[in-house]
């Protein structure tokens, strides 16, 4: 049966699961000192992976965690990709650049933006549909054959959040008339919808051999995510809380996540990745280290809406992804 709700540090679930760690290949993007991403190189390099392949916009922003590892665990091989989400080509020269590395076990993809001014990618998408989700999927196409050759216990994991609940695809208007209706928070709740959108059709579609495919809900984290919130965001989010609980887009009721550390919000990602108690519920969204499924809106849970979601994405990136 699968875990109860809790929050638990990283450590925690590595003491309990680390060793299935030992030896693997793991893709994490969005590696920075300040970031989930960065916090889950650290924890993982502990359990003596074989091979982190760590990915950001620029070396630079991989060097502190790089020199931490190094110091910790110096046993641990690390690898640098450079990778700009926001850009298709530059994640098609990544995946290339991949070519000798045989297979991925774990594959991660930690990185995204929050509530930034409105912007577009290099191909013309709104950033945080680009960025959040669209790099996943192409990624995904890309690399599954290595992951498929780590063979049955590989693990997708994807980021998202607790802003799910209000959050749905824009089929119609995904790049908010060139900025004119948007709405930063509605657009990373959008996001945050395709991402689960996608990962619930994968792990349908990638059950069969073996593969663990969630997305997660690493809960209220203070990182460098948050760079583009208005000023006094925080304070904001407290005087919500006192107000009661939010309501999603089917009207039930829901509270404020509290605020964790980046290794308790490691944890979750971690969960997905290697707990055994949840591997039958491959595709599912996952919160505070257990399957929470029961928290997404019709919108989210519509298989029609995940079909439609995944033919809008070729379309977008180019890319005929049959599974």
């Amino acid at each position: 049966m699968a875990n109860s709700p809790q929050i638990l540090r990283s450590e925690v679930i590595m003491e309990k699961y680390g060793k299935k760690v030992a030896g693997k290949t793991i893709l994490i993007t969005g590696v920075s000192d300040d970031s989930i991403g960065g916090e889950l190189a650290m924890q993982l390099s502990a359990a003596n992976p074989k091979l982190l392949i760590l990915s950001a916009r620029s070396e630079s922003k991989v060097a502190g965690i790089r020199a931490k590892i190094h110091a910790t665990a110096p046993e641990v091989q690390i690898r640098f990709l450079n990778m700009d989400l926001g850009d298709f080509a530059s994640i098609r020269k990544a995946a290339a650049e991949l070519d000798d590395v045989s297979h991925i076990d774990h594959l991660l993809f930690i990185a995204g933006v929050m509530f930034p001014p409105y912007s577009k990618t290099k191909d013309g998408f709104e950033s945080q549909l680009g960025i959040n989700y669209l790099a996943n999927f192409l990624l995904v196409k890309l690399l599954l054959p290595k992951v498929r050759a780590a063979g049955p216990e590989a693990s997708i994991v994807v980021m998202a959040s607790s802003m799910v609940r209000l959050g749905k695809v824009e089929f119609e208007d995904y790049n908010y008339s060139d900025g004119k209706t948007y709405d930063p928070r509605a657009a990373y709740s959008s996001s945050n919808a395709a991402r689960v959108m996608f990962v619930k059709r994968l792990g349908e579609k990638l059950k069969s051999d073996g593969i663990r495919v969630f997305s997660i809900d690493p809960g209220a984290v203070q990182t460098g995510l948050q760079r583009h919130c208005p000023p006094g965001f925080i304070d904001q989010v407290e005087e919500m809380k006192k107000a009661g609980p939010m309501s999603d887009l089917d009207g039930k009721p829901y509270p404020f996540p509290p605020w964790t550390s980046t290794s308790e919000g490691a944890a979750t990602v971690i969960t997905g990745m290697v707990d055994p108690t949840i591997a039958e519920y491959c595709g599912s969204y996952l919160n505070q280290n257990a399957v929470a499924d029961h928290e997404l809106h019709t919108h989210i849970n519509d298989k029609d809406n995940w079909a439609r979601l995944w033919e809008l994405s070729e379309r977008l990136t180019g890319e005929k992804f049959s599974l």
